[in-house]
């Protein structure tokens, strides 16, 4: 049930409230301005009217006299026009036709004009009043009431304040029917936002499809609970990670320190205590600088200083220098690189992108597998592979391992930790270059496509 008080404060009746005024006063303008219109037309029928009634009286007295007047005069009153009035005032002050016209001897004039008349009975009327001297010095009168005028105006503002009443109503209405399904919309998305709260992170808002505004925002609001989710997921997973990777340096750092300091020793043993000690600080410094150096890489803020890279130089430098460590732990490595593919981007981050692939290809392969490096180029795009023929990825976990700190190995009894691929995977999305994890039967394939840069963009060219 919606709170009526709700629905009076919303927006959308606010809103609503606001053009049904707007338009019931530009009704009100137009209904004013009509008025004004029809009656300025009418008052000219009026008064042209009168100039001709006149004018057609006065000819008949000039052509055939005073008979022909009275004639024509007879005539008109005969057919009883009850707003129309004719009189002829004689020069001894007797008046033939309608006696009440006797004061508008003296101020009628020779042209139609308006006055105010006030009968016996003191009541009021406006009328268009002419008069003209004959030869005679007589006066003829002519006189047209103005009543239909304003029978014409009651009737426009009669229909004018309907048509108003009617937009009010129907306006409050609307607002109130529009308001109400707002608020049944924002009510859903506001219940979601609480229940969110209060910690069921799984909940998402409903998308009624009829594809309108709420439905688009709702989908967007979705996407982004499902990204916060994600993110908080992924900083839980983190958090356990870094349990898991900090322990065990840090444990034998304590043990070894506990042992050195608890038993006799000489120098010699001080120093090679020293040394683990070191090592394992190392070791878990290694761990916050990478974490460090993806934040950095993340924030995007390399982007501005891209240059052109030569891809081809610099995937094969990489490949030559991962070469004899490869053939070392008789593993193979084959290059098919294409020369002069250039791209945008940061040479020393794309070098560490590829180191970090050989990298994996030589931890995660058994002795004898294959490791495949290729660069072509072809429609403006460049792309990268890095095959092996090694156990490869399943298909559930290749989203999850550009996760920091995240293995497919959960025994964490693999060398590294955990960052190598997350590296990739920023690179590559600071890069906007997609990013695909593949089945190379067997093996895995790596594929990334980077835009290169047109022949007039290449250096030397």
């Amino acid at each position: 049930m919606i709170d009526l008080r709700n629905l009076v404060r919303s927006t959308g009746f606010r809103f609503a409230l606001y053009y049904t005024v707007a338009f019931v006063i530009s009704v009100a303008a137009i209904g004013w301005l009509v008025e004004v219109a029809v009656s300025d037309a009418l008052r000219g029928q009026v008064r042209s009217w009168a100039d001709g009634e006149i004018g057609a009286l006065v000819d008949e007295f000039v052509h055939g006299g005073r008979a022909d007047l009275d004639a024509a005069l007879a005539g008109r009153l005969q057919r009883g026009e009850v707003r129309r009035h004719y009189a002829i005032i004689e020069t001894d002050g007797r008046i033939t036709g309608d006696a009440s016209l006797a004061s508008f001897k003296t101020k009628a004039e020779t042209r139609a004009q308006e006055f105010e008349d006030i009968g016996a009975d003191r009541s009021s009327r406006t009328v268009v009043a002419v008069a003209q001297t004959l030869g005679d010095g007589t006066r003829l009168i002519v006189i047209d009431d103005l009543s239909g005028v304003r029978a014409v105006r009651a009737m426009i503002r009669r229909v004018f304040g309907m048509a108003l009443l009617a937009s009010a109503v129907l306006g409050v209405a609307l607002g109130a029917l529009l308001s109400g399904a707002f608020l049944r919309r924002v009510d859903a998305i506001n219940r979601t936002a609480e229940a969110i709260i209060a910690g069921d992170l799984g909940r998402r808002i409903d998308v009624g499809g009829t594809k309108d505004d709420f439905d688009r925002l709702a989908r967007t609001l979705n996407r982004m609970l499902d990204r916060i989710s994600g993110l908080i997921e992924n900083v839980r997973q983190v958090s356990n990670d870094i349990a898991h990777d900090l322990r065990t340096p840090l444990t034998r750092l304590q043990h070894g320190l506990q042992q050195a300091a608890s038993r006799p020793s000489t120098e010699a043993d001080f120093r090679k205590a020293i040394d683990r000690a070191t090592a394992e600080i190392g070791e878990i410094l290694d761990v916050f600088s990478g974490l460090l150096r993806i934040a950095q890489i993340e924030a995007g803020a390399r982007r501005a200083g891209f240059r052109s890279v030569d891809l081809s130089s610099t995937l094969r430098t990489v490949a030559e220098a991962y070469a004899p460590a490869i053939e070392d732990s008789d593993r193979r490595l084959v290059c098919s690189i294409e020369d002069r593919v250039f791209v945008k981007g940061d040479r020393e981050l794309l070098t560490q992108l590829f180191s970090n692939l050989c990298e994996n290809g030589l931890q995660h392969t058994p002795a004898g597998a294959t490791i495949d490096v290729k660069l072509s180029a072809t429609a403006g795009r460049a792309e990268i592979t890095f095959t092996d023929d090694g156990p490869g990825i399943p298909p559930e976990e290749r989203e999850k391992v550009f996760r920091r700190f995240y293995r497919v190995d959960k025994s964490r009894g693999a060398v590294g930790n955990g960052l190598g691929l997350t590296l990739v995977g920023a690179v590559a999305e600071l890069h906007d270059a997609p990013i695909v994890l593949s089945d190379n039967a067997p093996g895995l394939r790596v594929t990334i496509v980077l835009a290169a840069l047109p022949d007039g963009l290449q250096p030397g060219r």
